[in-house]
């Protein structure tokens, strides 16, 4: 049975969870798929960002006495996060707006992702035993925390700019964990 996050501090704790077992799935999701996240996340992940979110719609089935009976689609959340460069995340849902000077005049900031590596599994073998053991690497994002700015300066039809602030890098783990509460 599918359960899906009410809030950003479920999802938090979700997530704290999801980390703690590499390479599995499971069926409490960090957000509806359907929908973007719920206003009490830092950023807004619509559902583009499903699958850099781990999200995914997986085949399952039923097998009994090595006959498959039964066979259906479901949701599924992982820890392999995968953000990629040039992705622009806002702080709130902006999708319905179409020109980009009426996107800056809602947002209080947006997120330019820069160069990303995304987490990745290891299956490792321990020789004296031969137990295997997956290996986790959390990944990397980079990126920039924008705010929009009026420029009084500038004529009416560019009067919206941004100030970018510097550059920042935290493992996929962390920014996912950033998107959710706004704590890196």
């Amino acid at each position: 049975m599918i359960s899906i996050a009410k809030d950003a501090s479920e999802a938090a704790a979700q997530l704290k969870s999801l980390i703690a077992k590499p390479g599995r799935s499971q069926s409490a999701l960090l957000k509806d798929p359907a929908t973007s996240t719920d206003p009490s996340w830092h950023l807004c992940l619509p559902p583009h960002f499903n699958a850099a979110l781990g999200l995914k719609f997986m085949q399952k089935q039923k097998v009994k006495n090595k006959l498959v009976i039964d066979r259906w689609k479901e949701w599924n959340q992982s820890s392999n996060f995968s953000f990629s460069e040039g992705s622009i995340i806002y702080d709130r849902e902006v999708s319905q707006i179409e020109t980009w000077g009426k996107k800056l005049d809602t947002v209080a900031f947006y997120i330019v992702l820069g160069p990303a590596k995304p987490v990745s599994l290891r299956t490792l073998r321990d020789p004296s035993t031969g137990l295997a053991r997956v290996e986790r690497y959390p990944g990397l994002v980079t990126f920039r925390i924008c705010n929009p700015r009026q420029d009084e300066a500038a004529s009416s039809h560019d009067k919206v700019a941004s100030l970018q602030g510097e550059f920042h890098q935290l493992t996929q783990d962390d920014f996912v964990r950033f998107a959710i509460t706004g704590i890196s």
